[in-house]
């Protein structure tokens, strides 16, 4: 048999082994570049799935912000800052009107990461000007739905670095963008309306020369709405529905009226508060769109109320007597307030307050001095007395507004969605 030279299998060795290290290097190689391009794509997966998420939380953050500007009373200016000559939030985009909304078509606000701050815009026409810097915005739409004038739809926009306003059809050279939607709808400030212009959970008894007018025909026109008794001084007016005697108007001893007032004597438990409002004193003190005051004295309320009116509040919530003097008007048919106090509400002087009175204590009291006109509702928990000069007149309009207006706006559940 004839056998290699020592030298041949030397060299057939030494190419064998270095082929086998030449191919393990390049498989480690291949091995080193696919690792690379794993960890390659899992950074751009990453840093994609970072900025995804960031614009979800600006579109997410532009609708929870667009939630409290709306329940916030305050009026602002075109910067969305608080003002005492603008309109609210809610009225600039929403215009309520009874229990309807008509939202303010076509125009966007909105704010801009702006350094360590934000920098926001609510005009009254057009798209929210934000600025050209390339930072992280939201935008907020309103739109109508057909069929539910009561309801609007909101749509939130939101955008990581853009120069561009980040809105519809503007959100192609963000970084990131994300687009949130629901439905909103106002959580009645009065779900059950009173029957007439005053009410009582107990006795009523209307002295002086007070006039008392009901013209709606769907309360058949009651006057005195009471629990117990209604006694009337000679010198009380009472106006109701052609054709009715206007003894028919005040409807004592109601059942459900005395009902209530017994079941909480002391009106410490909300039962006739909830029974019109749908909720109890203390969460409507503690609601956004309520504003507190407490008043040592008649001039310091009448100055703390007309401070907040121009301020564009509208519900108030009295820890003391509800004291005023002097002459004024507060609210109108269109945009009307509510006084909620657990204690009295005395009035001396001209005042014109349209709106809802809802008063724990038995004191509703004019003195004489002046002429107190009620266009909405007075409702007390227990009795009530008056031996002043004015007019109780029922309006439903007044009434229906105060849901649009001062109603805490709420998404309506399962109606959100988001891209």
């Amino acid at each position: 048999m004839k056998q290699q030279h020592p030298a041949s299998n030397a060299r057939q060795r030494g190419v064998g082994t270095l082929v086998v290290t030449l191919t393990l290097m390049l498989s480690m190689s291949l091995i080193v570049f696919y690792l690379n391009r794993n960890v390659i794509f899992e950074q751009r997966t990453a840093a994609n799935q970072i900025r995804s998420t960031e614009a979800m939380e600006l579109a997410e953050g532009g609708m929870e912000w667009a939630l409290g500007m709306l329940n916030t009373p305050r009026e602002i200016d075109p910067a969305c800052v608080p003002t005492s000559s603008g309109s609210s939030f809610r009225k600039r985009y929403l215009a309520p009107s009874g229990t309807t909304f008509t939202p303010l078509a076509g125009v966007t606000a909105g704010c801009k990461r702006s350094g360590g701050a934000w920098t926001c815009s609510c005009p009254t026409s057009g798209n929210a000007s934000l600025g050209n810097a390339s930072e992280p915005s939201f935008t907020v739409v309103f739109e109508a739905l057909a069929g539910q004038s009561g309801a609007v739809q909101i749509t939130s926009y939101g955008c990581t670095a853009q120069s561009a306003a980040c809105q519809a059809g503007q959100t192609g050279s963000a970084d990131a963008s994300a687009m949130v939607r629901a439905v909103l709808k106002a959580s009645p400030l009065l779900p059950g309306k009173p029957a007439g212009p005053i009410t009582c959970g107990t006795s009523c008894a209307i002295g002086g020369s007070y006039n008392i007018v009901n013209n709606d025909v769907e309360t058949n026109g009651v006057l005195v709405n009471a629990g117990t008794t209604i006694t009337t001084s000679p010198g009380t007016s009472l106006t109701t529905i052609p054709g009715q005697p206007a003894a028919n108007a005040l409807v004592g001893s109601d059942k459900s009226l005395a009902d209530l007032a017994s079941a909480d004597p002391t009106c410490s438990n909300s039962r006739m508060f909830n029974a019109y409002f749908g909720t109890t004193m203390d969460e409507f003190r503690t609601a956004p769109t309520t504003t507190v005051l407490s008043c040592s004295s008649a001039s310091d309320c009448s100055n703390k109320l007309s401070t907040a009116y121009d301020q564009g509040k509208r519900a108030f919530y009295f820890t003391s007597d509800v004291q005023l003097s002097g002459n004024g008007t507060l609210g109108t048919v269109a945009d009307p307030v509510v006084f909620v106090t657990p204690n009295a509400l005395k009035v001396n002087g001209n005042w014109d307050l349209y709106g809802m009175v809802f008063s724990n204590s038995a004191d509703y009291n004019n003195l004489g001095t002046g002429a107190a006109n009620i266009h909405g509702a007075i409702v007390s928990c227990a009795a009530y007395s008056n031996n002043g000069n004015g007019t109780a007149a029922y309006d439903p309009n007044v009434l229906n507004n105060l849901n649009a207006n001062n109603g805490t706006i709420v998404r309506v559940p399962g109606s959100w969605r988001d891209w």
